[in-house]
């Protein structure tokens, strides 16, 4: 079969030939038919390992009016995407799914929220994974209302399924961990206040600050722009604000966290020594902090995985759940004390 000069290329029926099948056998096995015998089903694919055969995707999906293609839209503020460490890892987390499904996923970084139902629509893609926070909700409704096979990554939305954080959850802990360390007046940066996770992140603090019979001031509370330095004006604008520096800061994010604490060294305040800092997301650049960062750990590929798995299920035409939440977690390093016992 394989000649001198370029070698034929190996067919449905080669392979059909050396497992001792017919044509239509071979198909229903390399597609899952579970009335293939188990016996059959190796004898096929030890065959296609033996003659290098590959299914052609685009030609299977044209039979089936599919393209095997999986969107995957982050908007245009989040980019380049590439250089985002919260996103790299959500979208390692869909890579890994989609791998295992024989999936391709097609990323766009769009700058029109409208531009996603084009996307949706224009078939180029079976079903769509929307990153983020930045869809209006009257996008995200025509979704819902003309049944698009869509799921929301780290945002949640009625009558489509997602994949959160349990954002609430991480304010709590952020409160809860900087009491035990001995503070009594804080603040909360962030980079802006119409972000709903960075909200319910604030809402799940001041309850936390409220069992334990402290408040937080509103004039504490501010947004420094959307830009890796908005927690250094945020946190500016709180110093601004405030007779006397707070004894701890908790940031919305990370890189909010880490630009207010350059905002803090401006005024000579050291940390913890001065100010207790955290943040949450947990993203590589945090451990490498100087000093290494607390924050609360989010499972940013948990997302990505997660969100993949719910629309593959969504595409097979199984029931999902509207939301998934997924549990967060402390990660105590070097900018907040982490008992009451610790001298300051």
């Amino acid at each position: 079969m394989f000649g001198q000069g370029a070698p034929n290329k190996v067919t449905i029926r080669d392979v059909a030939d050396l497992a001792g099948v017919g044509i239509a056998t071979v198909s229903r096995a390399l597609n899952g038919d579970a009335e293939v015998a188990e016996a059959t089903r190796l004898r096929v694919l030890e065959a296609c390992e033996t003659l290098g055969f590959r299914r052609s995707s685009l030609a299977r999906g044209l039979k089936r009016g599919t393209t095997d293609n999986i969107g995957v839209a982050i908007m245009s503020r989040h980019a380049p995407v590439v250089l985002n460490p919260f996103y790299t890892e959500v979208i390692g987390g869909i890579e890994e799914a989609l791998e295992a499904s024989e999936k391709h996923l097609l990323l766009s970084s769009l700058k029109r929220r409208e531009g996603l139902l084009a996307l949706a629509q224009e078939g180029r893609v079976d079903g769509l994974l929307v990153v983020g926070c930045d869809v209006s909700d009257g996008v995200l409704a025509q979704f819902r209302d003309r049944n698009i096979p869509v799921v929301l990554v780290d945002h949640a939305f009625e009558g489509l399924p997602s994949v959160v954080s349990d954002h609430w959850q991480a304010g709590l802990i952020a409160a809860r961990h900087l009491v035990a360390g001995g503070s009594r007046s804080f603040a909360f940066v962030t980079e802006n206040l119409d972000n709903p996770n960075f909200g319910q992140r604030l809402d799940g603090f001041r309850h936390g600050l409220v069992e334990a019979g402290l408040t937080l001031e509103d004039r504490a509370v501010a947004a420094g722009g959307d830009a890796w330095d908005g927690g250094y004006f945020a946190m500016e604008r709180v110093m601004e604000r405030l007779a006397g520096i707070p004894e701890a800061v908790f940031a919305a994010n990370d890189p909010a966290a880490m630009s207010a604490a350059k905002a803090l060294a401006s005024r000579g305040l050291t940390i913890p020594d001065d100010v207790s800092l955290m943040g949450v997301d947990d993203i590589h650049l945090a451990a490498h902090h100087d000093p290494p960062l607390t924050t609360v750990r989010v499972d940013k590929v948990g997302l990505g995985r997660v969100g993949a798995q719910l629309l593959l299920a969504r595409l097979a035409g199984e029931d999902v759940p509207e939301r998934t939440t997924l549990p967060v977690e402390l990660v105590i390093r070097s900018t907040t004390w982490p008992t009451l016992g610790s001298e300051r």
